[in-house]
């Protein structure tokens, strides 16, 4: 019977956690709606993982320092980086010192100062020395066993703290039942969170000369509960000895920290693109002219690739979705790049038009939609490409 008893508490847990989450799925896809009236960047949380009691990985035992020393150096610096080049951009964070935000706080902060993105900030640890690399975790249940292994470390931060069954409505980081609670949050933001992952991945490899482990679907709870676009970055292996002397140097930290706020540059740019006035008048003569307009620009010739070409990047994904009827009735492109596939369709050499069409693809089926600017075949920021183009 006492066993009984305890599947029965059990279970009524489980629908109760079940039943919260579609709460949240609506409150976030309201979220989601109001965050698509305004698309510029203004606020971004920076987290630095772990603090306080919580060391995070001690990596080999050859330095003082932990997790939540190079965690935190890393996150200072992108921050400081974001200040000085965007003033405009609120920057926020978690934690500034070597104190211990729970993840509930750290969550809550992020959703109470209505984030735009979020950004955490960790390092690896392995049973063996040799595995070394970056990568970067969204939110999502496609994972695998090595995935999961990531999620419960990261997870189980929480058994620091008292009470913590009460505060996360029974959720156990090393029960995969409890895993279910992740299943429906998170998904409206897939697109732009694969998006800063990917763009961090691609700088780490190119700029700093890191292996690139990828983009992963990981069930964390920091990235699962804040009602935003959000990752979380493995910065390398403290358990390499090669790594974990190249994250305690300050060359490794600025190298790292730079990757990072280029990726978030790019974002952004891409992200807010230049301001549109559509609150023009809408005469009917101007409305047919708009259509006319539309259907001329929706498909441009390829030959013109010396051209500054603008592009509507309608998804990215971390499977081929052209055999879906998500992109029916549209001629798009299917670019791979670092294990993601991204789906473009051609705009125009004219910006104005080209934010109309995002505006329209925005009211549609791709809330996330945003332009990306090439320049002889080789794609450059929006802001590059105005700049030549007002030359």
């Amino acid at each position: 019977m006492a066993k009984l008893s305890k599947f029965y508490h059990y279970s009524e847990s489980l629908g109760k956690r079940i039943f919260l989450c579609f709460l949240l799925f609506f409150v976030f896809n309201f979220s989601s709606f109001s965050q698509s009236q305004n698309n510029n960047l203004k606020t971004i949380v920076l987290d630095a993982g772990h603090g306080g009691k919580d060391p995070g990985n001690l990596g080999t035992g050859r330095y003082k320092e932990n997790e939540k020393e190079i965690a935190l150096i890393v996150t200072l610096l992108v921050g400081k980086y974001i200040e000085e080049a965007f003033p405009e951009v609120n920057v926020l964070y978690t934690r500034k010192d070597d104190s211990y935000p729970t993840l509930r706080e750290r969550t809550d902060f992020a959703n109470d100062n209505n984030a735009d993105l979020f950004i955490s900030i960790h390092c690896d640890a392995f049973t063996k020395s040799s595995a070394h690399g970056t990568s970067s975790h969204v939110m999502g249940l496609n994972y695998s066993e090595k995935n999961l292994r990531v999620a419960q470390k990261e997870n189980s931060v929480i058994y620091l703290e008292d009470n913590y069954e009460e505060n996360y409505d029974g959720f156990d980081p090393n029960t995969p039942e409890s895993y279910i609670i992740f299943s429906l949050t998170q998904n409206i933001y897939m697109d732009q969170s694969i998006q800063i992952a990917n763009s961090v991945q691609k700088q780490f490899e190119d700029r700093v000369n890191r292996r690139n482990r990828g983009v992963k679907q990981t069930p964390l709870w920091v990235t699962s509960r804040v009602n935003m676009p959000s990752v979380l970055v493995e910065l390398g292996f403290l358990t390499n000895p090669t790594e974990e002397d190249f994250l305690h140097s300050e060359d490794g930290q600025v190298y790292m920290a730079s990757a990072i706020f280029r990726a978030f540059k790019e974002y952004k740019l891409q992200t807010d693109g230049v301001s549109v006035d559509i609150e023009e008048k809408k005469s009917d003569e101007k409305n047919v002219n708009e259509k006319q307009e539309e259907k001329k620009v929706e498909v441009i010739a390829e030959d013109k690739s010396e051209e500054i070409v603008y592009k509507i990047q309608l998804g990215t994904y971390l499977e081929s979705m052209k055999s879906s009827n998500l992109f029916s009735g549209l001629e798009v492109e299917e670019v791979k790049s670092n294990g993601t596939f991204k789906y473009l369709i051609y705009a125009t050499s004219d910006k104005k038009q080209a934010d109309k069409l995002k505006i329209k693809y925005r009211s549609g089926k791709f809330p996330g939609a945003f332009i990306i600017a090439f320049y002889k075949g080789n794609q450059i920021s929006v802001k590059e490409a105005l700049d030549l183009q007002n030359k």
